[in-house]
């Protein structure tokens, strides 16, 4: 009877572990809610999701450059705030305090005008209108050489950063000197996705209300002279979707069906050992 409790009891834990929010390491940003603070271009819009939905951009059917991709939110340099950057606020839904890495991808495509950003800084608070602390930044050193067509990825790891909302402030390339010295303006910065991810060792540690929307934050922009600058011969986003890789959240499948197996073991070693019992009565 006591063999047939041990099983039992280790049956139990097994399921508890399997169910437990503790597990919940991976990706935590996939499908939630941001605001681009400083606003995409009409021409290459952000449709709520882009950012967050998994989808990095790839060359579709048919084309020979990235930028016609779907999977891309288009910003204008005339479109960057007081000190040169764009920036966008993702909200996690709540507050996290086990933030391990932010990944943000951008485009590279030099000859249409469409060039990696100087940096990317990361930076937390509980609320959406709240002090931010920043994570770390990340400098980007792409050549700005003509002919560059590159899609690329860039991570910041981190231990343990606490915070439900990120700010991410995207500093502008801006002006810079081309390969025959000539000063020369960026034109634009693509945006595929941005990631964040939780180590899973300590979950939810409160839930903060969410603030109102700062003013401006889903406005439209105008369409200026400048908005077709550097990059006049780019044609309109394609309306076919599916056109970039598609990355899952938390890809804990492996661990998740070791347990559920462990467990289903157990019920089975138990349901025997029972009714073996029941048989010597």
């Amino acid at each position: 009877m006591k063999k047939l409790f041990a099983i039992t009891f280790s049956a139990l834990i097994a399921l508890t572990l399997l169910l437990s929010p503790a597990a919940e390491g991976g990706e935590v940003s996939y499908g939630k809610e941001y605001s681009l603070i400083t606003p995409a271009s009409s021409g290459y819009p952000d449709d709520g999701i882009k950012l967050t939905d998994g989808i990095f951009g790839t060359v579709p059917d048919g084309k020979n450059n990235y930028y016609s991709s779907s999977a891309y939110v288009g910003l204008n340099r005339s479109n960057v705030n007081e000190n040169g950057d764009f920036v966008i606020i993702l909200d996690l839904g709540r507050k996290y305090s086990d933030l391990s890495a932010f990944t943000i991808g951008f485009l590279n495509e030099t000859d249409v005008g469409i060039y990696a950003p100087k940096s990317v800084t990361f930076a937390l608070s509980d609320e959406r209108n709240g002090e931010y602390i920043d994570v770390g930044t990340l400098d980007t050193a792409k050549s700005t050489a003509g002919g560059l067509s590159e899609t690329f990825a860039m991570t910041l790891a981190a231990d343990d950063a606490e915070g439900r909302f990120v700010r991410v402030t995207i500093e502008h390339l801006g002006l810079f000197s081309n390969e025959d010295g000539e000063e020369t303006t960026a034109g634009w910065t693509f945006i595929d996705e941005i990631s964040v991810y939780s180590s899973g060792n300590d979950g939810a540690v409160g839930n903060t209300s969410s603030e109102d929307e700062p003013e401006g934050s889903d406005s439209e922009p105008s369409s200026p002279e400048s908005n077709t600058s550097d990059i006049s011969d780019i044609s309109d986003v394609s309306d076919e979707s599916g056109d970039g890789e598609e990355i899952k959240p938390g890809d804990n499948g492996f661990a998740m069906t070791v347990w559920i197996l462990l467990a289903l073991s157990m019920l089975a070693m138990t349901f025997a050992l029972f009714t073996k019992k029941k048989a010597r009565f």
